[in-house]
């Protein structure tokens, strides 16, 4: 059966309200729905980025974890 669509679209303010409606476990389930999710769409960008060819090597995503660590700390400096 398909979902229907909401008439209009809620708020923040109108979905956290919802979610503090819920029980203590329905949250919990909630907050799992939403990781999976997250991780199902990390995957996928990942998959499409691996079949466009754009992965990097370990060596090149040291160099720049190890660019990106210097700029921060350059930042905290000033």
């Amino acid at each position: 059966m398909a979902q229907r669509k909401p008439d209009k679209q809620a708020t923040f303010d109108q979905v956290l309200k919802l979610v503090e409606n819920l029980t203590p476990e329905q949250q919990d389930q909630l907050l799992e729905q939403m990781k999976l999710q997250w991780l199902r769409q990390a995957l996928a960008e990942a998959e499409e980025s691996a079949a466009q060819g754009r992965v990097l090597t370990e060596e090149q995503l040291e160099e720049r974890l190890d660019a990106k660590r210097r700029e921060i700390l350059e930042r905290q400096k000033k």
